[in-house]
């Protein structure tokens, strides 16, 4: 390959104007390119494992939730070697894995995707474990990997103990198999579940209820035994059949001394006109916005930034808004009520 014949300031420059999927191509080609991209300077961030269809796996960066860059993308249907010219596959080496294959792109986008023949399992799961060490090495990425997925394809995931975030998408499976996936992935940071998801994924499972971030667009399923059941830190939900008493319960609940780990829970689509009638149960200490001012954790200004936007002018959607303070250890939380939604936010002075 000539171009490693060149002066290391001249590659240097031809290498900082390719893009990052160009960059990953080129880093598989030998152990030097490898070593040419490491020592370029990379952005520290994380990357995910995209699985919405089958026989097909993404992988991308991701900085923010819904608007990851794919990197690279792999299919395996079973093709017939025989009938193609031979010339035109390769055999690529990722650690321990080899695998066949040949490189073909995705029209405008100019995603590389890697044409492989069809391999089993094992072998699959080893290539997606290898190309995340890969790009830890040579691209320096977070270790904690992400997932984007429809449970139906769970079998294809590459090896690893601890997931940051977790997408479901639409799937066929039942709870049952839900909670088989936090059994064997333990989800350090967040659940968003998508408005796609059908019922029965979450209703009867009990082990999501433990993820300290949750973010369910669709959840008719999600009742007030549930909710009181939860241990996150952070709850928002969307189009759910929570009513005015529910929401008094779940207040009540936490005025009594439980769920201590809980930091803030918003309800859309929920309480319709009762907002009124929810505050009026409740002593309610003036709120001072100036003083207590409102701060959510990162997970929910990654995953409900279109959500909280038009919470910013106060004045134009509040209907009404008080603090509530737990006589057990003095703990404070504003309680904010607009128009089918009611929004649930310790304060931390």
């Amino acid at each position: 390959m000539r171009f490693l014949n060149f002066p290391f300031l001249v590659y240097e420059n031809i290498l900082k104007h390719l893009e990052p999927s160009e960059l990953l191509l080129f880093s598989f080609c030998s152990l030097k390119t490898r070593a040419l991209v490491s020592k370029m300077r990379h952005a520290s961030t994380y990357t995910i494992f995209i699985l919405d269809k089958p026989e097909k796996m993404s992988y991308g960066f991701v900085e923010k939730p819904e608007k990851e860059q794919i990197l690279l993308s792999w299919t395996w249907k079973k093709i017939a070697m025989e009938s193609e010219n031979l010339d035109n596959w390769t055999q690529l080496k990722l650690k321990d894995v080899h695998l066949d294959c040949r490189v073909t792109f995705h029209g405008k986008l100019n995603i590389p995707t890697l044409l492989c023949r069809c391999e089993d399992v094992p072998t699959r799961k080893r290539f997606a474990t290898a190309l995340h060490s890969h790009m830890c090495e040579v691209f320096h990425v977070k270790p904690e990997m992400q997932f984007k997925l429809s449970l139906d394809y769970m079998n294809e995931l590459p090896d690893t103990n601890t997931v940051r975030d977790v997408t479901f998408l639409k799937s066929s499976v039942n709870s049952t198999v839900a909670d088989e996936f936090f059994e064997k992935f333990h989800v350090t940071r967040a659940l968003f579940s998508k408005r796609c998801v059908p019922d029965r994924l979450l209703k009867d499972s009990y082990k999501f209820l433990e993820i300290k971030n949750l973010f369910v667009s669709w959840s008719s399923w999600l009742d007030i035994s549930l909710l009181l059941k939860v241990k996150c830190e952070n709850l928002v939900v969307q189009c759910s059949t929570l009513h005015k008493k529910d929401m008094i319960d779940f207040l009540n609940n936490w005025l009594e001394g439980n769920n201590t780990r809980l930091k803030a829970v918003s309800v859309f689509r929920s309480v319709a006109n009762d907002a009124h009638l929810i505050m009026d149960n409740f002593n309610l200490e003036a709120w001072d916005p100036k003083v207590d001012k409102i701060k959510y954790d990162e997970p929910v200004r990654d995953y409900c930034e279109g959500l909280f936007c038009f919470m910013c002018d106060i004045n134009k959607y509040m209907l009404r808004s008080g603090i509530l303070r737990r006589k057990s250890d003095g703990t404070r939380a504003l309680v904010r009520a607009t128009y089918e939604q009611l929004h649930f936010l310790v304060l931390k002075n």
